[in-house]
């Protein structure tokens, strides 16, 4: 094999200058504004109602793009943004693209925080299903401002966990999946006084939810802050616009120390829960929509 590499020394030479023009000058006459295009075109078949907008790809060795600076928005209201990342570095299985299949793993950094996983797209047109799981990292909720238009009140913290998800395209909602995530350090303002308070701080949520046929049922929702504890179950009903999906949810809530203390002595505050306090607990349902929840204790 020596013998062989001496003897033909300036065609390897030839081959690798080969190889190094052919990735410099696909890296430099990249086809960017294309894919573009052509992405931009998919997003727009598999829903009308998204448009894709990226600012530069670049190809990645040995196969993979990366996207800087991301947005997936809405069509009608184009100033808000569903997504917005930093920058998305995607690769395709190898092994999958020989079978025919379209399977990718991906790196986002967005919010402050990153995004990964892998996601499986279903190359039949008639049923475009997509089949994903994903990992958050240090994700700050507060920078996603959709989030506020989502469920209708502020919510900060740093978001991580993970998600499954296997639906269609064009009915997101009528899916299945399931998400174990834990908030953290953050604090929820509420559309009204809500005990007292106008929000609570919070040092820790932790969520177990299931999606199964346009709905979402919370198995658990466990609170834990300096002001209250509590817990929160039941299930939640999707609609098409969300903030209008119908809540039937019931739960309970431990007032602490710290919590008599921001509302003005712990007389006044046990007058104002009257009989609903029972053995230091407070339990309630929640009822209503997302954007208009009412609440009334049990």
């Amino acid at each position: 094999m020596r013998l062989f590499i001496s003897k033909n020394k300036k065609w390897f030479g030839y081959l690798l200058f080969a190889l190094i023009l052919t990735l410099a000058l696909l890296y430099y006459r990249f086809p960017s504004d294309a894919i573009r295009c052509y992405l931009q075109a998919e997003v727009e078949r598999a829903n009308p109602r998204l448009v894709l907008s990226v600012n530069r790809i670049e190809p990645r060795l040995p196969v993979g793009l990366k996207f800087i600076g991301t947005e997936l928005v809405l069509k009608d209201e184009p100033d808000k943004a569903i997504l917005r990342s930093d920058s998305l570095l995607l690769k395709p299985h190898v092994w999958s693209l020989l079978r025919g299949k379209s399977e990718y793993s991906f790196h986002c950094l967005a919010y402050r925080g990153e995004v990964g996983g892998s996601v499986y797209f279903e190359k039949d047109r008639t049923r475009g299903s997509i089949d994903t799981e994903i990992e958050l990292r240090d994700i700050y909720i507060g920078d996603y401002a959709y989030l506020l238009q989502l469920v209708g009140h502020s919510i900060e913290g740093t978001l991580g966990g993970t998600l499954s998800y296997k639906g269609q395209y064009k009915s997101l909602m009528d899916a299945s999946g399931q998400a174990n995530l834990r908030l953290s350090h953050g604090r929820v303002v509420f559309l009204r006084p809500f005990l007292m308070l106008e929000g609570v701080d919070f040092d820790e949520i932790e969520i177990e939810m299931v999606l199964k046929k346009q709905e979402i049922d919370l198995t658990r929702l466990e609170l834990k802050g300096r002001q209250l504890n509590g817990t929160l179950s039941g299930t939640i009903t999707l609609k098409e616009v969300l903030a209008e999906s119908s809540l039937d949810l019931r739960g309970t809530i431990e007032p602490l120390a710290e919590f008599f203390k921001s509302t003005g002595g712990i007389l006044d505050t046990v007058d104002f829960f009257g009989q609903g306090l029972n053995r230091g607990m407070i339990s309630f349902v929640i009822q209503g929509t997302l954007m208009d929840p009412r609440m009334k204790s049990t």
